[in-house]
């Protein structure tokens, strides 16, 4: 009996086995092309993962090495990942960076599709690793094994906006932005060899948008390339874009800032910088009129600001046409309930508060902010329906006024839009080639010369910040900081200071010396009260040509 109940048991479960076959079969089929050049079919899952996008064909390139590996480790691959993390991690402190990038080959073929691997390890190779080297050519060497990583992350991620914007931005802000930056941006316009291997990925930096001043690969303009690349991804891939779009967005035009920026720093000062800020004034502008998702459930463009401001004074005015003395009433009740501090801070002079009163009187302006529907329900009962329905259009367009001026904050889209164009002044372009001739003689000891040109550039920027005095930021004095050094510097060797009256002195508050702190000059030349003073020796750039 108890036999026979065993064999039945047996018999039931082998029974219950094969049924169980058929619904995983279902499930679990395998994706296949369809006989008529149609879509995937398969297994149920197969059928899911390929309309939410996520079989492995959605994402980029097969990996056949990835599924072997998979298959190998028979359901172990976090552990193996982990096992080759710890790898990679002693061979980077033993310094063995041979072993270090074959291991980190190794985790990108077990989980291609992780974004963070890609990015972790790019990240590694082109920040921690490149700085341990000191030869700048070795930095550059590992600087490009991290973006030729993320290019291969690219590859089999090829519908993720992130690992593309990642390439450019590795491409731009690393090459153009490091202590090296000289140096990099030359290796990079020489580099044919990574030059190809970005034109095989679809960045063709042959054509006209690629090269720079000196006809050749630019890092800001390959930069601007692989962004315009990420946003043709996110076009068929609206889900990729980053949460805040126009963060996602606004990295293209700045690509083009930056190159701009970049030329008047290698010198070039003429027709060529003044294109590129056109250029870059264009990319901005194009961006100010690209509808763009807010945090607040409707899109705006950056343009419509004046727009949507002009909507709103109108209708306020419109509301205290209805009566006029309410809203001061109303400001001025809630002026009576503020602190006493705070009333103080507010009516205090801008210039003579301090810190503590700033707190307070920004406390009081924020209180003392009457909601339009507010005024609406103390209106008379005979036009409060009106007033309503005024002050509702009113709160809309107040809505979308802050949901503007919050994004274009926080790109800082007013400085750069007025940047550009005043970068493209000839009046510009003719106090940077100044400024750029007394630096020259400067460096040369030629003093009396350096400060002739030295005080016409400064004459000159005066009067651009006079038509721009939203440029006299740090951002802006951050170009003539070491130029205004030099001319502190020039002053000292006359036994002078920097006058009290310098035309530039609001800009030279912005920067981070202290002029009056200024430590001794470590390059002495003779001047006319120390003629016999001995000249020291200027640094020279040989290390820059090995």
């Amino acid at each position: 009996m108890n036999l026979n109940s065993t064999f039945k048991r047996k018999v039931a479960y082998i029974t219950g086995i094969v049924l169980l076959l058929f619904p995983l079969f279902f499930l679990g089929q395998p994706a296949t092309s369809g006989r008529n050049g149609g879509g995937e079919v398969g297994g149920k899952l197969a059928q899911l993962r390929a309309e939410s996008e996520l079989a492995q064909s959605n994402l980029g390139e097969i990996n056949p090495v990835s599924s072997s590996m998979q298959l190998a480790t028979f359901g172990l691959r976090p552990v193996a990942v982990i096992i080759l993390w710890e790898k990679a991690t002693k061979f980077q402190k033993m310094e063995d960076y041979d072993n270090v990038t074959a291991t980190i080959n190794q985790i990108s073929k077990l989980q291609p599709n992780f974004i963070s691997i890609w990015k972790f390890q790019a990240h590694n190779l082109a920040y921690n690793i490149s700085v341990d080297f000191d030869n700048y050519r070795h930095r550059y060497q590992w600087v490009r094994r991290g973006i030729q990583f993320l290019m291969e992350g690219t590859r089999y991620n090829s519908r993720n906006t992130q690992l593309v914007q990642e390439v450019a931005f590795y491409t731009g802000s690393k090459i153009g932005y490091s202590d090296e930056k000289v140096q990099f941006r030359s290796l990079f316009s020489e580099d044919e060899m990574f030059h190809g291997q970005m034109s095989d990925e679809g960045i063709d930096l042959t054509s006209n948008r690629a090269l720079g001043a000196n006809g050749k690969p630019d890092n800001w303009k390959a930069s601007y390339l692989w962004y315009q690349k990420s946003e043709d991804v996110a076009s068929v891939n609206e889900h990729h874009v980053h949460r805040d779009p126009i963060r996602f967005f606004e990295k293209k035009p700045q690509a083009l800032v930056y190159y701009a920026m970049a030329l008047e720093d290698d010198g070039y000062l003429d027709a060529e910088a003044q294109q590129a800020f056109a250029a870059a004034h264009a990319a901005l502008i194009k961006l100010g009129n690209r509808d763009l998702s807010t945090q607040f459930g409707f899109n705006v463009r950056l343009n419509q600001y004046g727009e949507f401001q002009q909507n709103l004074q109108k209708l306020r005015i419109k509301m205290d046409a209805l009566a006029p003395e309410l809203r001061q009433e109303l400001i001025a009740a809630r002026f009576k309930g503020l602190s006493k501090p705070q009333q103080d801070a507010y009516n205090m002079e801008v210039g003579l508060r301090s810190e503590y009163h700033r707190q307070l009187a920004n406390e009081a302006s924020q209180a003392l902010i009457i909601p339009e529907i507010e005024i609406a329900e103390a209106m008379p009962a005979a036009i409060r329906k009106q007033a309503r329905s005024i002050a509702l259009a009113a709160e809309d367009a107040a809505m979308k006024v802050d949901g503007i001026n919050y994004m274009r904050e926080m790109i800082n889209y007013d400085y750069w839009l007025k940047r550009c164009e005043m970068e493209q002044m000839t009046l510009a372009i003719t106090a940077r080639k100044t400024v750029k001739q007394a630096d020259d003689l400067f460096v040369k000891a030629r003093l009396e010369e350096a400060r002739k040109l030295y005080e016409i550039a400064w004459v000159d920027w005066r009067k651009i910040f006079d038509k721009y005095p939203s440029m006299i930021t740090r951002d802006t004095g951050q170009n003539l900081e070491s130029s205004i050094s030099n001319y502190i510097e020039l002053l000292q060797q006359f036994d002078e200071e920097l006058p009290e009256n310098f035309v530039l002195r609001n800009l030279v508050a912005t920067l981070e010396f202290a002029p009056k702190n200024l430590p001794t000059p470590n390059i002495q030349f003779p001047s006319p009260s120390q003629p016999n003073r001995i000249r020291g020796s200027v640094p020279n750039t040989d290390y820059l040509d090995k």
